[in-house]
C-alpha cells in the first residue's frame, strides 16, 4: 500500500482530480480495446480525461499512477480492495510489464491515445520491444513507462524463494559493473539496464517508500565495495530528492548521476578498501585523481549528459558559486551530502575509513552550513534518524536491538529487531489428514522455511507506554557488536519481513 500523507483541502480537492482521472483511464482502457480510436466512445472518455488531467498538471511538473499487485492504484488514492473490484482491470494488468507511469506537462490527446494502445496491444500479446521504447518510437514525450522486472512476478511454488530487496541491490551491483567494465575496455556502454534498473527503484521508493532500502548497504556485505558504495549513494540520493520536492524526472537525473558519479575508481585496487593502515602522498594522489578519471570516462560517451560529467569532477568538493565557473546545483548538493554519509570518511589520510553511521550522521550535523546545506542536513536526518538503520541499540532496561526502520515524523523513536526476544507462539496445530500429507522430503523443507521465517519481533520505539504519559521505551546507547557478533548474519535469516514495505 501507498504511503498515507496528510492533506489540506487544497490537497484533498487535488487528491479526488487524481481519483477521477483514475477512474477515467480505468473506462479509456475498456473502450480503447472494445472500439476503435475514432468512436464516439473512445474521444469522449479521452476528452473528459484530458480535461481531468490539465489543472493537475498546471500546478505540477508531472502526476505519478503506479501499477502494483497486478492492479492500478494512484498513490493511496484507491485502497487495493477497492480497485480489486474492477475485474477488467485485474484481467488487464496481469499480464502488462507496467509498474509505474508518470504523466508530464504538454499531454495531448494523441499521446493518450497512443498510450492505450500500447498498453492493451502489450497485455494481448506481450512484445520483445519495451513499452517505454515504443513510447519514445511513435513520438511520446509527455508520458514515461517504468516497466516490471520479470523477477518481480511472485512465485506460486511455495518452495520457491521469494525475490527481496537484496535480490535488486545485488542485481544493481552487477550491472553497474558490467557497466564499469566497458568503460574500462575503452567500449561504448549500454546503459539502457542501469536506466531500467533505475527506473524500477525511484518508482518504489515514490509510491511505497525508501525504508526497507537503508538495509541494503548491511546485508550486501561482501560485494564490490566501490560498486556497492554508488548504489548506495544513489539509493540515498533518490530519498533525499524525493524529501526536497523535486518531481519525476530530477529524482531520475540525481539517481544516474549517483550511479556513476564514482567510475573513476576503477583506477583504484578494490584491496584499498580492506587496508585501514594510512596511505602514503602517492596512494593519496591517485585516491583524489579518480575524480578526473571518472569525468574523462563519462565525457566520452554519447548517451551521458556533460553534467553528469561535471558532477562526478567536482563531487568531491562543493565549491562557493563562481562567475564563470562551477555552479554547484542542487543535484550536486545532495549527491556530496548522500556520497559523505554513506563514506563515513572523517580524514584523508585513510582511503576507506568506516565509521559509525551514528558518529558520521552527528560530525554532519555539527559542520552543517558549512560544507553542506543546513536544510539538507535536516532532511538527512529525517530520512536516516538519530539512530541509522543498521545501528545496534540497547534500551533502557537493557535488552539490545537492532535499528531496522527509521522514523521520519520522529527521528529518536526508529523501529527495531528484537533479535533476543522469543517470537509468539505458533497457532494450534489442525488434525492432518493422511491423504494429503506432503511427501516426507517436501515436508521437511516447508517446515524448515517455516521456522527460518517466523515473524520476528518488531519494537516501535514510537509506541506510547499503557498509561498514556510517556513512551513505553527509549534507547539508552548505541553500541558496538560483541566479539564473535555477526549483525548481518542475524537479519539475514529475517530479511523477507525485514526488507517488506508492510513491516
Amino acid at each position: 500500500m501507498a504511503r498515507r500523507v496528510r492533506r489540506s483541502r487544497a490537497d484533498n480537492q487535488r487528491w479526488n482530480q487524481m481519483t477521477a482521472a483514475l477512474r477515467l483511464m480505468n473506462f479509456a482502457f475498456n473502450n480503447i480495446r472494445l472500439y476503435p480510436p475514432t468512436h464516439s466512445e473512445v474521444v469522449g472518455v479521452l476528452t473528459k480525461l484530458l480535461e481531468t488531467l490539465t489543472p493537475i498538471l498546471e500546478e505540477q511538473e508531472d502526476l505519478g499512477f503506479g501499477f502494483m499487485d497486478e492492479l492500478l492504484y494512484i498513490e493511496g488514492a484507491m485502497s487495493i480492495e477497492e480497485t480489486a473490484n474492477n475485474q477488467m482491470l485485474v484481467d488487464r494488468f496481469s499480464k502488462c510489464r507496467v509498474k509505474y507511469l508518470t504523466i508530464m506537462k504538454g499531454l495531448t490527446m494523441a499521446d493518450l491515445l497512443i498510450f492505450f494502445q500500447i498498453l492493451n496491444a502489450e497485455a494481448t500479446k506481450p512484445s520483445s520491444d519495451h513499452p517505454a521504447e515504443l513510447l519514445d518510437q511513435k513520438g511520446v514525450r509527455t508520458m514515461h513507462i517504468v516497466e516490471a522486472e520479470v523477477d518481480d512476478l511472485a512465485s506460486k511454488n511455495k518452495l520457491t524463494r521469494k525475490k527481496t530487496l537484496l535480490d535488486w541491490y545485488e542485481k544493481a551491483v552487477g550491472v553497474l559493473g558490467l557497466v564499469r567494465d566497458e568503460f574500462q575496455g575503452g567500449k561504448q556502454p549500454d546503459l539502457k539496464p542501469l536506466f531500467r534498473l533505475v527506473d524500477d527503484m525511484t518508482a518504489t521508493i515514490r509510491s511505497k517508500g525508501y525504508e526497507p532500502f537503508l538495509l541494503l548497504p548491511l546485508l550486501g556485505q561482501g560485494l564490490d565495495p566501490h560498486l556497492a558504495h554508488s548504489v548506495n549513494v544513489a539509493v540515498l540520493s533518490c530519498a533525499l530528492g524525493d524529501a526536497h520536492g523535486l518531481n519525476s524526472g530530477q529524482i531520475n537525473t540525481v539517481t544516474i548521476m549517483a550511479m556513476l558519479h564514482d567510475l573513476g575508481r576503477l583506477t583504484i585496487p578494490v584491496e584499498w578498501t580492506q587496508d585501514h593502515t594510512p596511505l602514503s602522498l602517492a596512494e593519496r594522489k591517485i585516491a583524489r585523481d579518480h575524480a578526473d578519471w571518472g569525468y574523462l570516462l563519462l565525457t566520452r560517451n554519447e548517451d551521458v549528459s556533460p553534467q553528469v560529467g561535471l558532477l562526478a569532477a567536482y563531487h568531491h568538493d562543493c565549491p562557493p558559486p563562481v562567475e564563470g565557473g562551477y555552479h554547484p546545483d542542487v543535484y550536486h548538493r545532495i549527491l556530496a551530502l548522500a556520497d559523505d554519509y554513506d563514506l563515513s570518511r572523517f580524514s584523508e589520510r585513510f582511503y576507506w575509513k568506516k565509521q559509525r553511521r551514528d558518529r558520521m550522521l552527528a560530525s554532519l550535523v555539527n559542520a552543517r552550513g558549512d560544507r553542506h546545506e543546513a536544510a539538507l542536513v535536516k532532511l538527512l536526518v529525517n530520512c536516516v534518524g538519530f539512530y541509522p538503520v543498521g545501528s545496534l541499540v540497547r534500551l533502557d532496561d537493557g535488552r539490545p536491538g537492532i535499528v531496522v526502520r527509521p522514523n521520519p515524523s520522529n527521528p529518536g523513536r526508529p523501529k527495531l529487531f528484537m533479535y533476543e526476544e522469543a517470537p509468539p507462539p505458533p497457532p494450534p496445530e489442525e488434525a492432518v489428514d493422511p491423504e494429503k500429507t506432503a511427501p516426507p522430503q517436501e515436508s521437511a523443507a516447508l517446515l524448515a522455511a517455516a521456522v527460518d521465517q517466523e515473524a520476528p519481533v518488531i519494537w516501535d520505539l514510537g509506541a506510547l507506554a499503557e498509561g498514556g504519559l510517556g513512551y513505553a521505551h527509549g534507547v539508552a546507547a548505541v553500541t558496538t557488536p560483541a566479539p564473535g557478533q555477526d549483525l548481518r548474519s542475524i537479519l539475514d535469516r529475517k530479511k523477507e519481513y525485514l526488507l517488506s514495505f508492510a513491516l
